[in-house]
């Protein structure tokens, strides 16, 4: 992975993104008359594509380069989807949710799960995490 500071930032910046995207999409589709067993797969699929769509038109793998950010995106989108679902199963109406909450919860989602991906492939690859 890259990590000069531009990629670093928009590495953050997309899964912060599509963490948010994703969610906020999820709690408009699904609802607690979803069955749980259909909905956790169900959503972690549609946030699994919405994410790879997120990253390929908002157009952040021309900036940041395609495996750097489809993979995290991707990931990080499986996991938010799955969140706004959960958030939607568990009120009653889409006006009980609070979305600024949503958006700050998902924004931290995003790079959490964009710093794990990032550190797990530095440990892969042998370089040091820590300076």
């Amino acid at each position: 992975m890259e990590t000069r500071i531009f990629f670093l930032l928009g590495d953050l910046f997309s899964c912060m993104l599509v963490a948010i995207a994703t969610a906020v999409i999820g709690t408009l589709i699904f609802s607690a008359a979803w069955p749980m067993p259909l909905l956790m797969p169900v959503s972690m699929m549609l946030g699994m594509i919405l994410g790879l769509l997120i990253a390929v038109l908002a157009g952040l793998i021309y900036f940041f380069g395609a495996m750097e950010v489809m993979v995290p995106a991707m990931v990080t989108g499986m996991f938010a989807g799955m969140f706004g679902a959960l958030v939607a199963a568990g009120v009653e109406s889409v006006a009980d949710i609070n979305y600024l909450k949503l958006v700050i919860q998902c924004a931290l989602l995003g790079l959490g799960v964009s710093l794990v991906i990032r550190v797990y492939s530095m440990l892969l690859s042998g370089k040091k995490v820590t300076s």
